[in-house]
């Protein structure tokens, strides 16, 4: 995928979560609960970075443990929500950029989280560069764990079949496994959200390149695929 066209779907994604803000910030005021086993891979002390933070609403299964938090995201409303939300950790919350760039030390954190976030990423390179940065900014022996949504569900299956048939008449200029997912505010206006559907071996593929050990790839409740990892140790 062209630059450009990468580009684009990433400056769309953050305009489209800005003006569906509170709408999507409404529908996920709690943790799902089929992710809360997340907790378990985040110890005491650790420090922890939300990737992809939304409202903050990762705080809600962490609360509970002595740690140091940072949520990062590329909507300016979203981070101005989590901080009102989550006052004590307000500082703590920012706005990012929405490149393979984050404004940490290399081996800062003990455990990166990243929820429903990369199947927002255009491009195979584009993806392997965010899950690098991931890799630089987590403590060799860190944990990552990322979760996306699972897209080969019947209710999902029609928008990609919808691209492809696209790509056939020349009318797309996404790959075979994306596709425009619509979101809807409560004043009609619609975000049509940037997917792209993958595999089990493709994520697995991806976060070894970037540098880190995978230890399970799994489909929880045919909703979600959950990659679990650690960074791999830098050699002696």
């Amino acid at each position: 995928m062209k630059k450009r066209v990468v580009d684009k779907i990433i400056g769309q994604t953050e305009a489209g979560y800005d003006q569906m803000a509170e709408k999507f910030s409404g529908t996920r005021s709690f943790f799902w609960p089929d992710l809360n086993f997340i907790k378990n891979h985040v110890k005491d002390g650790d420090q922890v970075l939300d990737f992809g933070c939304g409202n903050g609403r990762l705080l809600e299964i962490l609360q509970d443990k002595p740690l140091q938090y940072y949520g990062v995201d590329v909507s300016q409303k979203l981070i101005a929500l989590a901080q009102a939300k989550y006052s004590h950790w307000a500082p703590n919350f920012s706005k990012i950029s929405g490149q393979a760039r984050l404004d940490f030390a290399d081996d800062f954190f003990d455990a990166v989280v990243s929820i429903a976030v990369f199947h927002h990423f255009p491009d195979e390179q584009f993806r392997l560069a965010m899950a690098q940065e991931l890799s630089r900014v987590t403590k060799p022996g860190g944990t990552v764990v990322v979760t996306v949504w699972n897209l080969w569900q019947e209710k999902y299956k029609k928008h990609l079949w919808k691209n492809r048939g696209r790509k056939l008449l020349g009318r797309s200029r996404l790959g075979w496994q994306d596709c425009e997912i619509p979101f809807r505010n409560n004043t009609g206006e619609t975000f049509k959200r940037f997917h792209h559907a993958y595999t089990m071996e493709e994520m697995k593929k991806i976060f070894e390149t970037a540098g880190f050990a995978v230890h399970e790839v799994k489909v929880i409740n045919n909703k979600n695929l959950v990659l679990i990892g650690k960074k791999i140790l830098a050699p002696h």
